[in-house]
């Protein structure tokens, strides 16, 4: 599917269904839920399982926040993207040919490998120059500034430039220039970002969507791995040859430090779901960063882990009554 054959829903106001209507007058209303979405490269895209399972559920959500391919979920969604049509656009991008074709090399590369236009431009391609104040729903998008490490909550101007300031992975992708600051990935300073909606949105409850593991996780995949098959030696042997020229390879420079980053992020993870009112750990023990072919895989997680969630988060729509105020207890700094 091409994306002249997707068309995303069209935000057209808000409204009120007659039985919220009904709550209102009675002294309650629906609670607002939020969801953070976090960071995860092709992992993330265990996000859109999560998303499609919601949508079958009827699960209203107020608010998105999202971090790196959080946002670039979170971006599509919040533009009028169904679950379905959402993976319809990860298709798109799961070959190695495309994926060549989303590649802009920098050179010299002496900030980063490459610099991202190609695949903001795809998503431009998806979402045009929608800005924050047209979304179907609020959306808080996280980047950070690279010389003040500040966390910059992104909320006004275009949707497609928050996105590609927070996908700016150190290393890989060159810092982009946003609204004044020097921008990388912002799953630097907050992989998942629950407290953000707990200060700018108008939520009651927030879920986390998170695809970074714990160290127990870890260590049940490492296990996993160590007694799972091992690989055909002529595909070994492949690996191994292009290891001298492939900086992505396992042991180089790009490999050890985006693991070095994924370090850094299990803390702050961990962290940032305890203000979670319900965590969705879609965790796959396979696949890489960059491992964008096995979208379906990744999507099926999500699927199960959302599945696994409904009846807590069925627990989380009771009403609450109408004067009540939605949390405000986190800080963050915005990006004006």
């Amino acid at each position: 599917m091409t994306h002249s054959s997707l068309k995303p829903m069209m935000y057209s106001g808000t409204h009120t269904a007659a039985g919220e209507l009904a709550q209102i007058q009675e002294g309650v209303r629906p609670k607002r839920l939020g969801l953070a979405i976090s960071a995860g490269g092709a992992k993330g895209l265990a996000h859109v399982g999560v998303i499609q399972v919601l949508e079958e559920n009827n699960i209203p959500i107020a608010a998105v926040s999202g971090v790196s391919m959080g946002a670039y979920v979170g971006a599509l969604w919040c533009a009028g993207y169904t679950g379905p049509q959402l993976v319809a656009l990860a298709e798109e991008i799961q070959t190695p040919k495309t994926m060549r074709k989303l590649s802009d090399p920098a050179f010299p590369p002496t900030r980063g490998l490459f610099y991202g236009r190609k695949a903001k431009a795809h998503l431009y391609r998806s979402i045009g120059d929608i800005t924050f104040d047209r979304l179907m729903r609020p959306l808080y998008i996280i980047a950070t500034d690279i010389d003040t490490y500040e966390r910059l909550v992104c909320h006004e101007g275009k949707v497609v430039d928050a996105v590609h300031a927070s996908c700016a992975l150190p290393g890989v992708i060159v810092p982009v220039h946003h609204q004044g600051h020097r921008c990388v990935d912002g799953g630097v300073v907050d992989p998942v970002p629950v407290s953000i909606l707990h200060q700018f949105a108008e939520v009651d409850a927030v879920i986390a969507i998170s695809t970074i593991p714990s160290i127990d996780e870890i260590d049940h995949c490492a296990s996993k791995v160590a007694t799972g098959p091992e690989r055909k030696l002529l595909k070994r042997l492949y690996k191994t040859a292009l290891r001298p020229i492939n900086l992505l390879a396992k042991g180089n420079i790009i490999d050890t430090f985006v693991a070095s980053l994924k370090a850094s992020q299990i803390r702050m993870a961990h962290d940032s779901c305890k203000h979670a009112d319900i965590v969705i750990k879609p965790i796959s023990c396979i696949g890489r960063w960059y491992d964008y072919h096995q979208y379906d895989h990744f999507i099926g997680i999500g699927r199960e882990a959302a599945q696994a969630a409904l009846p807590a988060i069925r627990k989380l729509l009771n009403p609450v009554q109408n004067n009540a105020s939605p949390r405000t207890d986190m800080v963050g700094e915005s990006l004006n």
